[in-house]
């Protein structure tokens, strides 16, 4: 069993020579058969390498006092178990708290535990079985309880923990568990916000921050921003970092006072702090300390750094409930919790550290304010990582002791035993045993936390439940709706954006060919649709994208649609507030989480084509779905059927209903064909309970016992097995529509059964002048026109009894199928989502009475757009960046190198867009742009080019996502797709691209590891990959690292020295751009020799160049073309052709490139 103790290696004894001869002859001898079998496995082990020792899990010598403790134990007679436990527990004595342990035992045996040595033979006797905790640092039963085999085992579960559990990553408390359990604040007051700012008017708050790694400068300023009053900054850092630093700082809008001072690498951050800016921390009523954390040395510190900013500052109401403790007089001191590692590396190695020069070089301040109670091993609470809120007078008596610079140490990559160390164990004294205050723990900015949120997913992934889908989309928390949000209402009512989210779909679904019909309507009225399928993409890893195969699905196996914007929906809160529009509509239970957690819209509205809580037994499912239907969530529901419509206003909503339609160009009667008329055609779908096939087949069972004479053509499902009823079947199995029509013109009977709803089925039925029979039901007898469908008892007997009327009635069968003719002859689709579209409009809330002021604050993002004889497409450009839905203002700057065209008559008159002339001479990809930058006002600079339009109002805000979500991203660059107007292969290659290649490898931002952020750092091409034609960075970052002044590249270059420099790079996967080029032979072969040349010279790569290097590449690209015709039949034969030409082209760039000919153009 996993953790059992391990036998000690019968060679262990032995020199390593000697032992290493052995093992070859055991070996050897090992394999001999003439041996027993016993002792050939015996010799192979003997002849296996040793494994390692199992690492120190924080193991202690036995104290002198425990030694003795256990000589008694001897001397008693005590079993061999309990001395054995009790030897291994003695090496981790430090765990236990001997006041805690007594607290959970009755008053007379706790009596009994006098010393550390009784509570430890208390835990191995009984105590471990009783569920008793050593400490709050090992919980017995939790352990028990996560590894049920350690309890059978029978093993002493904290021995089992430290000798075993550790190696295998096994731990008596997950980490939130600790923090939630021991943190003293565990929760954010919202409450308590407008009552903590009214109390800051009257307060001067100090932040002092040490800044030794500039590029975590951007994080800490965004974070400055979450203190709900004004501030004064003081920062230190190295002299290089300083304007870099004031130019960061200085746009943190409460800052009153921003002072960048650079001091000597001394005294971690401590010294800066304590010596560099002495005059200034009693100026003020209350301070945060805060320092640019890295932790290489330790994993108990990963994430240490925003662990404290997210629970010191990670919003107002964060900031607000930490700093209301330190409106009491008890409390002196707010520091983040810390981790369940660190927390037992502190009991390890005492309050003061594992080295002794942290009390010795305190002790001088001990003794000068009669602190001689404090021992080396004393247990006492300290800011660990100094980083904390607190009130500055508790820091007086450590300015007392008036240290200089020199008496703090030289940076050598310490990680304890220096003065500095020292002196974040007194900031702690000086609070409790001084000042006789508390320092108080503080965990409430959980819910910002990334580790957090990877922690509880794992946490719960280790029980996975399943609730007929719900678990993908239960997470999604439901948001009020933001109609205001963006600076700009863009909405137009002639042309709506409407957002579906339906779940995904396989070819031959009629629930989403109805929505895929409507959305088809809704687009030749105008509207632009975005279609979402939620719950495709696997972890929460992966953001949303553009999905190619549902496209191509869609227009192949349900209808063509006009929009090319569908997407996969990914899987966090943060995906669904990057999306915005006007509608936004779910379609089934599912989707409708996702769509309560989108607040960037006017009006929601609920698809509904079936009643679905019906789908499962009374239970989790069906309460859920109930819950989807609730009149809190304020959907307006389109609802397929009139029974639809009073089951949603049962509920409160507001609702219409629509009558499923028919397609007469298919569906349709056909006079001169004949019927056989003992046929019965039945609708089957056996993974469709609602579609009653248990009841349909009881019934043709039962149809048969009356002595009829019929034949059964099932549809709806392919390899169905046996009926076992004694009559002609065929199976037709999945059927299109023009076979279906076929179908129910050939039979005399149609038998289809609705459970809920009622489906398509039915109606083309009746189209095509074949009688239905179904169940008689509220919902049929609602939905149905009165006599058009035989509506028959629900039992087998009065279902055969509707059927035999049927086959044996001519008469009724003629006049039941003229009603379902004449019931059906006015039901067009068209007609059908009219009612659809009115509704919506009806719907849709007024335009606000008091729009938004006009802004005149500075913008948060400017669009470059270089441009030179831009053509008729620059219009749409600019068009399409003006109309971006944002929530902040922004400008769109373009810079014109002297066109001639008349390309800049005719663009908009918007204050927001402006243009600025330069040279044709002068331009140049990475000059232009710099001169774009220095022009811009925006904090974020956009780039895209006069060829790319942003294909939807969300481009802008998931451009900049990145950039706002992780300060030390750098650079976001986005998606392209191909011009309406370019062909299908081109498309295909950006698929491929994009959608393949770089969202596998981007779906976190980029970033080397430290080894690499050095001048030469290595960088592979996905990593360093960035497009300007669709890009923006972070001005602050521009400012240290302009882009290259050269002809061709200047983006890829760029982006790999912004990762050698050690900041992020991300790929914004929905900021998307329609951007593609059909070149010419010439052209091509033009573009792939610079393309050669650059990446020789500029990259030190080199491409294919050789004959058979380039004419593999030739063939290798048509394959793919061939592989993509495949996918997509309307590519033809010319087509192949044609890119069979241009990929020579492209062989012959390289080709002349590697002989030396050509060279890098513009």
């Amino acid at each position: 069993m996993s953790g059992m103790p391990k036998r000690r290696h019968p060679l262990s004894t032995l020199s390593n020579t000697t032992r290493q001869a052995l093992k070859r002859s055991a070996t050897a001898m090992g394999k001999q058969k003439f041996l027993p079998k016993a002792l050939r496995k015996q010799l192979n082990r003997l002849g296996q390498a040793r494994r390692p020792s199992p690492p120190n899990n924080r193991r202690k010598k036995i104290t002198p006092e425990l030694q003795e403790y256990i000589k008694g134990l001897q001397n008693k007679e005590t079993s061999k178990k309990i001395i054995r436990d009790f030897r291994e527990l003695a090496h981790y004595a430090y765990v236990f708290d001997i006041e805690y342990y007594k607290s959970q035992l009755d008053a007379r045996e706790a009596e009994t535990l006098q010393n550390i040595g009784d509570v430890i033979l208390h835990y191995c006797s009984s105590g471990s079985q009783e569920g008793i905790d050593p400490s709050n640092l090992f919980d017995t039963e939790n352990y028990f309880s996560k590894y049920p085999d350690v309890k059978e085992s029978g093993l002493n579960p904290m021995i089992h923990c430290f000798k075993f559990g550790m190696n295998e990553h096994r731990y008596s408390m997950d980490n939130i568990h600790f923090m939630r359990k021991m943190a003293d604040i565990r929760r954010p007051e919202p409450n308590l916000l407008n009552s903590i700012k009214d109390d800051l008017k009257t307060k001067k708050i100090g932040v002092f921050l040490h800044i030794f790694y500039p590029e975590l400068g951007e994080t800490i300023a965004a974070y400055l921003k979450n203190i709900p009053c004004n501030i004064d900054i003081f920062i230190s850092t190295k002299e290089d970092s300083v304007q870099a630093l004031k130019n960061i700082f200085a746009r943190v809008e409460n800052a009153d006072r921003v002072d960048v001072r650079h001091f000597s690498n001394i005294g971690r951050d401590v010294a800066p702090f304590i010596v560099g800016f002495k005059d200034q921390i009693l100026n003020y009523d209350l301070i945060l300390k805060l320092h640019s954390k890295k932790s290489p040395h330790s994993n108990a510190l990963s994430g240490w750094f925003l662990h404290c900013l997210d629970n010191l500052i990670g919003s107002e109401t964060i900031t607000a409930t930490n700093l209301k403790e330190l409106q009491s007089q008890e409390i002196g001191i707010v520091y983040p919790i810390e981790n369940y590692a660190l927390s037992l590396g502190i009991k390890h190695d005492s309050c003061w550290g594992h080295e002794d020069g942290n009390y010795t070089k305190a002790s001088p301040f001990l003794k000068r304010f009669n602190l001689d109670h404090i021992k080396r091993d004393s247990q006492f609470r300290f800011p660990t990582g100094t980083m904390f809120w607190c009130k500055p007078e508790l820091l007086k008596p450590i300015l007392d002791w008036n240290l200089s610079w020199n008496d703090f140490d030289e940076e050598g990559g310490q990680i304890d035993g220096t003065i500095a160390h020292s002196i974040e164990r007194l900031i702690g004294l000086s609070t409790t045993e001084i000042f006789n205050q508390k320092l108080q723990t503080t965990y409430c900015g959980y819910a910002l936390s990334k580790q957090h949120q990877t922690d509880k997913s794992i946490i719960e992934g280790k029980n996975k439940l399943k609730i007929q889908g719900f678990e993908k989309v239960i997470h999604f928390k439901p948001q009020q709706l933001d109609p205001d949000w963006s600076l700009k209402r863009n909405i137009n009512p002639k042309s709506l954006h409407i957002h579906w989210v339906i779940p995904n779909f396989t070819p031959g679904l009629g629930g989403h060919m109805t929505i895929f019909r409507a959305i088809d309507y809704l687009e030749r009225c105008g509207h632009q649709c975005t279609i979402w399928v939620h719950s495709e993409l696997k972890g929460n890893d992966k953001p949303s994208r553009i999905s190619s195969l549902h496209k191509r699905v869609i227009d192949q196996s349900f209808i063509p649609l006009q929009t090319d914007q569908v997407y996969m929906l990914g899987n966090n809160q943060d995906d669904l507030d990057l999306v915005s529009g006007d509608i936004v509509i779910a379609t089934d239970r599912m989707s409708s989480y996702p769509v309560l957690g989108m607040k960037k819209f006017q009006k929601r509205f609920y698809f509904v084509q079936d009643y679905e809580p019906y789908f499962f037994a009374r239970g989790s499912s069906s309460i859920l779905t109930e819950h989807s239907y609730a009149s809190k969530n304020n959907f307006s529901c389109i609802c397929a059927s009139p029974w639809l419509k009073q089951k949603m206003e049962s509920f409160g909503n507001s609702a219409i209903s629509f009558p499923l339609a028919v397609d007469h160009s298919v569906y349709q009667p056909n006079n001169d064909q004949k019927r056989n008329k003992h046929a019965i055609a039945f609708y089957v779908r056996r993974s469709t309970p609602r579609r009653l096939y248990e009841l349909g087949l009881l019934a043709l069972r039962a149809l048969f016992d009356l002595g009829e004479h019929f034949e059964i053509i099932t549809f709806g499902e392919k390899d169905l097995p046996d009926l076992g009823i004694p009559v002609k079947v065929r199976h037709a199995g999945i059927l299109d529509a023009d076979a279906l029509a076929n179908l129910y013109r050939q039979c005399a009977v149609g038998f289809v059964l609705s459970g809920t709803n009622y489906s398509l089925v039915p109606n083309e039925m009746m189209a095509c002048g074949l009688p239905v029979v179904d169940i008689d039901a509220e919902h049929t007898r609602v939905s149905y026109q009165p006599n058009t469908a035989v509506l028959a008892e629900a039992t087998p007997v009065g279902l055969a009894s509707a059927l035999s009327r049927l086959l044996n009635d001519a008469s009724f069968r003629e006049i039941t199928a003229r009603a379902g003719l004449a019931a059906t002859e006015q039901l067009t689709w068209d007609g059908s989502n009219k009612v659809i579209e009115t509704f919506i409009q009806a719907s849709l809330p007024s335009a606000p009475s008091t729009p938004h002021p006009v802004q005149t604050t500075t913008p948060l993002v400017t669009v470059v757009i270089p441009v030179y004889n831009g053509g008729t497409m620059l219009k749409a450009v600019v068009e399409s960046c003006l109309t971006q839905d944002l929530d902040q203002a922004f400008e769109v700057l373009l810079i014109d190198s002297a066109s001639s065209d008349g390309c800049l008559e005719g663009l908009p008159e918007d204050e927001r867009l402006r243009l600025h002339r330069i040279r044709k001479e002068d331009f140049g990809h990475g000059r232009t742009r710099n001169l774009g930058v220095e022009l811009a006002r925006g904090e974020y600079v956009a780039f895209i080019t006069q060829d790319a339009i942003p294909a939807n109002r969300m481009w802008l805000m998931n451009l900049i996502a990145p950039l706002q979500n992780d300060p030390r991203v750098a650079g976001v660059f986005g998606c392209h797709i191909a011009h309406t107007n370019h062909g299908q292969l081109t498309a295909h290659d950006l698929d491929q691209h994009f959608n393949r290649w770089i969202f596998r490898s981007h779906r976190q931002p980029i970033e080397l590891n430290a080894d690499r952020q050095t001048t030469n750092g290595v960088v592979s091409s996905h990593e360093r990959f960035y497009s300007d034609n669709n890009s923006c960075l972070r001005k602050s970052a521009w400012e240290t690292l302009p882009l290259p002044d050269v002809v061709y590249g200047e983006d890829q270059l760029w982006a790999r020295e912004i990762l050698r420099k050690g900041y992020k790079k991300a790929y914004a996967s929905t900021a998307v751009v329609r951007h593609s080029h059909e070149y010419g032979f010439r052209e091509t072969v033009l573009r792939a020799n610079t393309e050669w040349h650059f990446y020789n010279r500029m990259l030190g790569e080199r491409l294919p160049s050789s004959k058979q290097q380039v004419l593999q590449m030739v063939e290798r690209s048509c394959n793919n073309d061939v592989q993509a015709q495949k996918l997509y039949p309307d590519i033809s034969d010319q087509d192949l052709i044609r890119r069979r030409k241009l990929h020579f082209a492209r062989a012959c760039g390289y080709y002349l490139a590697g002989k030396g000919h050509g060279g890098i153009r513009p």
